[in-house]
């Protein structure tokens, strides 16, 4: 008797991909104040902000209660007379396979929302003919603000209950009369595998083009005398990452397999004999929860800052000041909870030959064998430039975060797409 169970358990919708998704890049700002005349005050307030924000948010709570039971035993053959007596029975099997697998994210954003070409801020001119004119007031205030957050998380409950069992045995032959007993088991083989896998985050961020804007320059020039000048250019960006996984994993296996605990007690006038098969029991189990990965390619700050303060007139006052801020602030946070509670069992004996009358009595036992496997594999972060991501059993997610590498990271979760 051959028993096979398979439990697959997939979230399609829990794999979320983001791909190319490219922020507002800011444009090339050009602000030129010029030719203005004496005594003339002039004011310009630029202000430019990009933001992307991005969330990723997979919730399973998968639980499977599986019981297989496959059975070939349980005979009796008893109080019969004149006669060989004989109980012979065939094999028993017990398959099982859970797999389950939820939660991915992957995000690709291929600029940081930064790549314009720079800030240019003219006051005056080259040419003495721009210049502004005396006792002339010129003030410049430019801000240019870039901010990317990108949020991933995933949350796995998982409760997986199996009971697997697989005998031959439990058979009886007793109380005849006047002829051979006889019981013969067949193997009984109990298999059991579990595999969790859940939660992985992917980010890239910048593209591998990195982001930075082109130069940018301020110039004050050729304004006359007494004139005060003054420009004020800031430039900041933040990159926010925020990867967390928290995985709680509940795995109870209960597996037996049993040729053993036989009977041929009281028997009379002939031989005795139980022959056991073999009773051979294998469970597996495989737990992998959360990993993150994330490159980070991005410098929105200035490449470089040209400044020209020159030919202005006497007395005139002229003031520049400049700031490029680039923060970055990846979080990586992994929380797994992982508990295995395994009972194998094969049993062969347990078996009973007695109170026989004029025969021989004999007990053969075929051989036991119970076998455990138990891996426990997770909490990885990786924060790098550029660089692959290897998940551990060769679930390979690429940085380039194009589909396939998707589909093959679920396919490699058990041949889920």
């Amino acid at each position: 008797m051959t028993f096979k169970s398979r439990l697959t358990t997939a979230i399609a919708t829990g794999a979320v991909l983001i791909n190319a998704l490219a922020p507002l890049a800011m444009a090339d700002s050009t602000i030129t104040v010029s030719g203005n005349g004496d005594d003339s005050h002039s004011g310009v307030n630029v202000s430019n902000n990009s933001v992307a924000n991005v969330t990723q948010t997979n919730v399973a709570n998968i639980t499977n209660n599986v019981t297989s039971n496959a059975s070939t035993g349980g005979n009796s053959s008893s109080f019969n007379t004149g006669g060989d007596t004989t109980i012979k029975t065939g094999a028993a099997n017990s398959t099982v396979n859970v797999t389950n697998a939820a939660n991915a994210n992957q995000a690709n954003l291929s600029n940081c929302g930064c790549n314009g070409d720079g800030t240019n801020v003219t006051v005056g001119g080259s040419d003495p003919k721009d210049g502004n004119g005396a006792f002339s007031g010129n003030n410049v205030n430019v801000t240019n603000n870039s901010e990317t957050f990108l949020n991933q998380t995933n949350a796995a409950d998982y409760n997986n209950n199996v009971t697997a069992n697989a005998t031959t045995g439990g058979n009886d032959s007793s109380f005849n009369t006047g002829g051979k007993s006889n019981v013969t088991t067949g193997n009984a083989s109990d298999n059991v595998v579990v595999n969790n896998v859940a939660n992985a985050n992917v980010a890239n961020i910048g593209g591998g083009e990195g982001g930075s804007s082109d130069p940018s320059s301020v110039t004050i020039a050729n304004n006359g005398a007494f004139s005060g000048n003054k420009v004020n250019l800031n430039q900041g960006s933040a990159v926010v990452l925020d990867q967390t996984n928290v995985a709680t994993i509940d795995n109870n296996v209960k597996a037996n397999a049993k040729t053993g605990d036989n009977k041929s007690k009281f028997n009379t006038g002939g031989d005795d004999s139980i022959n056991t098969g073999d009773a051979t029991d294998n469970v597996t189990v495989n737990n992998l929860a959360n990993f993150n990965a994330a490159s980070i390619d991005c410098d929105c700050t200035m490449s470089g800052l040209g400044v020209n303060v020159a030919d202005n007139g006497d007395k005139s006052w002229n003031t520049v000041n400049a700031t490029a801020d680039n923060a970055v602030f990846p979080d990586q946070e992994n929380a797994a909870g992982l508990g295995n509670k395994v009972s194998g069992g094969a049993g062969t004996g347990d078996n009973t030959v007695g109170f026989g009358t004029a025969g021989d009595n004999g007990v053969s036992t075929g051989a036991g064998s119970s076998t455990t496997t138990v891996g426990n594999g997770g909490n990885v972060n990786v924060l790098d430039n550029g660089t692959s991501f290897t998940l551990p059993g060769n679930w390979n997610v690429g940085v380039n975060f194009d589909l396939t590498g998707l589909q093959a990271f679920l396919g490699g979760l058990g041949g889920l797409v």
